[in-house]
């Protein structure tokens, strides 16, 4: 009886404690750009496992932007805490604004994933191929106007949601799509197009200094919470690291239409490993390890200062006001 008594004391304690630790812990939303999908779902099977509630933050998902600028329009106007979008969405955001709002905390992907996608057999090699064409995408997006600054071709651009761009491009309605490598490539197989059957033409080659998606938060909230901001940005690179190393643990926490089958559950587990083959597991990453400040600071701050150039705009503020990662 006495052990009993010992146990359940000892039960309740711990339940006491947990309960404690929760009722303590800060409070954060997330929202990402689009999907979610298998190159997203290491931050969601560590909101489901707990991972970063037991380092004292109650992350909830609460959906997506969609797309990197309207996501960090979210995480501005306090719609959220934590983003996970692409960077380029940070700079033309908070360029424009005289108090910005968003601060990246973390790199996941360390090369930019932005690129230009076109038939075999189009004639559409190289950017300067894309003379006189018609190029489907986003006419305010960070790809469409970039890529004027890498070459003297012009062309048209249809504006179109992430969605119609497959389609419009098999069915001939644009001679070239422009976009992220895990997201078309995947969509062109979802559509019964094969890869190599498509031109890619990756801006990471013009721009190397470049990365894609980053962790963000609002900036505001990160002032009143640094121990959060420290204890996400450790949770993230355990997170990825468990990801790299086996990715169809993290494609589990996917839920909803995007899983409904198991081919579409593997489509997500091979974007994933694409993902990580492409973008993630990077020369740099393999020599110094994931979020290393020192080797990203330099590069951020000159493909800050590459799209504040090139996209013409307004503010170029310090550093500290579009990414921290010590």
């Amino acid at each position: 009886m006495k052990k009993l008594i010992m146990a359940l004391a000892m039960a309740i304690t711990v339940a006491l404690s947990a309960n404690t630790a929760s009722a303590d812990n800060v409070k954060a939303r997330l929202v990402i750009d689009i999907g979610p999908m298998g190159v997203h779902s290491w931050i969601l099977k560590g909101i489901k496992d707990g991972a970063f509630a037991k380092r004292g933050v109650d992350l909830e998902f609460v959906g997506k932007g969609p797309g990197s600028v309207k996501t960090t329009l979210a995480l501005s106007a306090g719609k959220a805490e934590l983003g996970y979008h692409d960077y380029s969405g940070i700079v033309l955001v908070n360029s424009k604004s005289q108090d910005p709002k968003v601060t990246a905390i973390f790199v996941v992907d360390d090369k930019a994933q932005d690129g230009v996608y076109s038939k075999v057999g189009s004639g559409i090699k190289t950017v300067d191929d894309l003379q006189g064409k018609q190029l489907g995408g986003f006419i305010t997006g960070t790809t469409a106007r970039i890529l004027p600054s890498v070459t003297s071709a012009k062309w048209n651009t249809v504006n179109m949601t992430f969605s119609a761009r497959v389609p419009a491009l098999v069915s001939d309605k644009v001679d070239a799509i422009e976009g992220f490598l895990t997201t078309n490539k995947f969509n062109l197989e979802k559509a019964g197009y094969p890869w190599d059957k498509i031109n890619v033409i990756k801006l990471s080659d013009k721009f190397p200094m470049a990365v894609s998606r980053v962790i963000s938060v609002n900036t505001d909230w990160a002032k009143a919470n640094p121990e959060a901001v420290i204890a996400i940005r450790e949770v993230c690179k355990q997170l990825l690291a468990e990801f790299v190393k086996n990715p169809a643990a993290s494609v589990t926490a996917l839920s909803g239409p995007i899983v409904s089958t198991a081919k579409k559950r593997d489509i997500e587990l091979r974007r994933a490993q694409f993902g990580i083959d492409e973008l993630v597991m990077t020369t740099n990453v393999k020599v110094n390890g994931f979020n290393n400040a020192q080797v990203l600071g330099p590069r951020l701050t000159q493909y800050t200062d590459l799209l504040v150039n090139k996209l013409g705009l307004p503010n170029r503020h310090a550093n500290s006001k579009y990414f921290d990662l010590d």
